[in-house]
């Protein structure tokens, strides 16, 4: 009888709420059902005992150090930010779990490390990485086309990717999230009465982080532009589900500035209760009105809602805006819709597919920036349209905007499903063979040693011979020729200098910025040859590790 395959998803810990983890749970839960496969999850939000993975139905691996790690383990996982993600857990957990299928659905410098595995050649890998721009970064486009399978969250990213890669990335479609049950029409006047809001009052509302890409600057000269345009602007409400303080605008400043103190609505949430209460800006923390007691602070990733509260919240909406200069996908649009709330957003990157498939209003941006940090374009919005499209909106008769939202809901429901995501997944987990043990975890051992350093080159030897006979003679790795590491590599020896990065890998160069290590420095031949020694001691190293655990000469 042939073996389950082995399918292990990178993630940050399904008990959390988060985009990634409530991605990945919705996905091995939808994976499970069909009894296929064995499942694992290598969280890196969490410990191997975290007790919150008790009755977790698949195998669960934690990144976190436990509470009793040494000094030494502690340094070694604080050594590098991008540990987070685990990749110092990495070859540990495959050891043990020896998977056919690795899979990673997060940014390009959280699933970078699975490329570099020693491991690499023992498993497929298919990743879904977060694309909320263009264009990719080369570097980035080297990584997915070397994965075994690509999947997006939105048919705007595959288009990116298949363009940009020229045929090279495997892109097998897009397969987006979905809303949590709770997201579901819910008596909106009811819930009005419940918070003491009038009832006739119409409401615009966001659900964003705090964050200097969530565009909430412009979004609140936006509505200003609005009132400034009807003739009662006390009917209007603008709703910000959002954080302060946090990573990215000033709220109490805007709101000066736009003078909208008496518009704005925002979500406190209850210390003691947990419950959620709108109110006007009140500053960091206030009162809570369930127990009137002071320490009530606006919801944020620490104090979030359950998905339950949220949906209240988003039901006391006439019309959702999602106001970013980029997403990923934007769940909160989704969320919306499953709600019955007519959709707006930013007519760019993921939103650009999502909004088409739930048939809301685009909001054309006047102009896309390049970003200097990416390189990517970001879209700056037309305040003026947004405010001629709220108008525009509530110009329409109630009925017909209640027609919207079941429009809305409807499409929701056809788009946005996760059995159907769920299916994309395991229509290609079917489609792979698996090999025998024998050709993959238990195969034949690769330890090899670095040829020595020349005491001198040839003259005027080439810079791209020198990479190759760096990859071939010290690395021993046939499969990095006429890759981007040799491209890369090249570069820097003929410009002798380079980027440090993530891991000890100085070819991983756009995650030099996640650390805040984008320096150029000195880089020669005798720097190439100690980073490319490096990465042969470590295969030597985890060869080693996995000739001690299966019993391999």
């Amino acid at each position: 009888m042939k073996r389950k395959k082995r399918i292990l998803f990178c993630t940050e810990a399904t008990f959390l709420n988060t985009g990634y983890s409530t991605y990945t749970r919705e996905i091995l839960n939808y994976l499970i059902s069909t009894e296929k496969y064995e499942l694992a999850e290598l969280a890196a939000y969490a410990q191997d005992s975290d007790p919150r993975s008790a009755g977790i139905p698949w195998k669960f691996y934690g990144v976190l150090p436990p509470d009793n790690a040494s000094e030494e383990e502690k340094r070694d996982y604080n050594s590098n930010p991008t540990k987070q993600f685990g990749e110092h857990a990495f070859e540990r957990v495959c050891l043990d779990f020896q998977p056919d299928v690795v899979c990673d659905i997060r940014d390009f410098w959280m699933l970078d490390f699975a490329e570099r595995s020693p491991y690499r050649d023992f498993f497929k890998w298919c990743i879904m990485p977060t694309v909320d721009a263009r264009p990719q970064a080369r570097q980035w486009i080297a990584t997915y086309s070397s994965a075994d399978a690509c999947l997006s969250y939105s048919d705007w990213a595959g288009e990116v990717l298949k363009g940009q890669s020229g045929g090279k990335i495997n892109y097998l479609g897009s397969a987006p999230p979905s809303a949590h049950p709770a997201y579901e029409p819910k008596d909106s006047a009811e819930i009005r009465r419940m918070f003491g809001i009038d009832p006739d009052k119409k409401i615009i509302g966001t659900v964003m982080r705090n964050q200097r890409r969530k565009l909430y600057p412009d979004l609140f000269e936006a509505f200003r532009l609005f009132l400034n345009q009807v003739e009662n602007p006390n009917e209007y409400m603008l709703y910000c589900h959002t954080s302060y303080p946090d990573l990215g605008w000033e709220i109490p400043e805007l709101l000066q500035e736009q003078e909208l103190s008496s518009h704005v609505l925002f979500t406190y949430v209850c210390p003691e209760t947990k419950k959620p209460f709108p109110s006007l800006f009140k500053g960091a923390s206030c009162q809570s009105p369930y127990t009137g007691k002071w320490g009530a602070t606006l919801s944020n990733v620490k104090n979030g809602l359950e998905y339950q509260d949220l949906s209240t919240i988003i039901n006391l909406f006439d019309l959702y805006v999602q106001y970013a200069n980029c997403e990923g996908f934007g769940l909160p649009q989704v969320e919306a819709a499953a709600c019955g709330v007519p959709v707006m957003s930013t007519d760019y990157s993921a939103m650009e597919s999502v909004i088409r498939q739930l048939e809301g209003t685009p909001i054309t941006p006047k102009a896309l920036y390049k970003e200097l940090e990416t390189g990517c374009l970001r879209a700056v919005p037309d305040n003026a349209l947004a405010a001629k499209l709220f108008k525009e909106f509530f110009s329409l008769p109630k009925e017909i905007r209640k027609q919207q939202g079941f429009k809305t809901r409807q499409n929701f429901l056809h788009h946005f499903q996760w059995d159907k995501s769920g299916k994309v997944w395991e229509n290609y987990f079917d489609s792979i063979e698996i090999l025998e043990d024998s050709k993959t975890w238990k195969s034949q051992l690769d330890i090899q040693q670095p040829d020595p350093m020349p005491k001198e080159l040839p003259p005027n030897v080439k810079h791209n011979d020198l990479a190759k006979w760096l990859i071939s003679n010290v690395l021993k790795d046939q499969s990095k020729l006429n890759s981007f590491m040799e491209a890369r590599l090249t570069r820097d020896l003929m410009y002798e200098c380079s980027t440090a990065t993530t891991g000890g890998m100085y070819f991983n160069e756009m995650s030099a910025s996640f650390e805040g290590r984008n320096v150029r420095q000195p880089f020669g031949f005798k720097e190439a040859y100690s980073h490319m020694c490096a990465l042969r001691n470590r295969k030597n190293y985890w060869e080693q590790k996995r000739a001690e655990a299966f019993n391999l000469r």
